[in-house]
């Protein structure tokens, strides 16, 4: 019997640990990744969750069946419909892969229309959910641990270590906005340049710039 895991904020736990894990509301599915020999690729979904959430990310794991109906698939492109077993089979498949070739070789893909159709799973790992139409019971849950929060990737597959690019009318309220657009406001005020980009600026972080440029011309 395949296992999962589920991650979750950590207040959900005490009605996991009631009723167990209830599909989303938005979509009607339990999001989870196959538990696998690669721990990173198992939970590349924690930096990216947690950037929504406050507080700790927990991993709740669980077991179904093999025969167990699931959808696997990137976020960005249609999911196919297999059973637990093969899905983990994909992603043991799927997960050896070089990341920088199979990134490449995704790309490529969508520009052919391949994996947008169907006819095609991505190559790479990174992106990968698996989706449950049911409610996971208690009886089912095998554990729930505090991994390292610092697991995975944010904002899409393959950005880590690229400069952010945020935009000020989506992210209104995300953790980390106000640091980093203190950030950008501190460098423009003494002429360095920022790699970050900032859209959605109001007219109060202008002022801000001026105000602080006028106190370093002050000394």
């Amino acid at each position: 019997m395949p296992v999962f895991v589920h991650l979750t904020s950590h207040d959900n736990l005490p009605a996991i640990r009631r009723v167990g894990i209830a599909p989303a509301k938005w979509s009607k599915r339990v999001f989870a990744m196959p538990v696998t020999r690669n721990f990173q690729i198992s939970h590349q979904w924690l930096r990216e969750l947690r950037r929504g959430q406050s507080g700790t990310m927990l991993a709740v794991y669980f077991r179904v069946p093999d025969d167990e109906p699931v959808e696997i698939g990137h976020y960005s492109s249609p999911q196919r419909s297999v059973t637990a077993a093969e899905a983990v089979a994909i992603m043991m498949s799927v997960e050896t892969a070089d990341p920088v070739v199979a990134l490449a070789t995704d790309k490529a893909d969508k520009n052919r229309k391949d994996i947008q159709a169907g006819r095609r799973l991505p190559a790479s790992p990174q992106g990968y959910q698996v989706l449950l139409s049911r409610r996971i019971q208690p009886s089912e849950i095998l554990r729930v641990k505090v991994p390292p929060q610092v697991v995975g990737w944010r904002y899409q597959p393959g950005s880590n270590g690229m400069p952010p690019c945020r935009c000020i009318c989506c992210t209104k309220g995300t953790w980390g906005m106000g640091k980093l657009l203190r950030a950008v406001e501190e460098a423009e005020a003494v002429g360095r340049p920022t790699k970050i980009i900032m859209g959605g600026r109001e007219d109060s972080s202008y002022e801000r710039v001026e105000r602080l440029r006028a106190r370093l011309a002050k000394g």
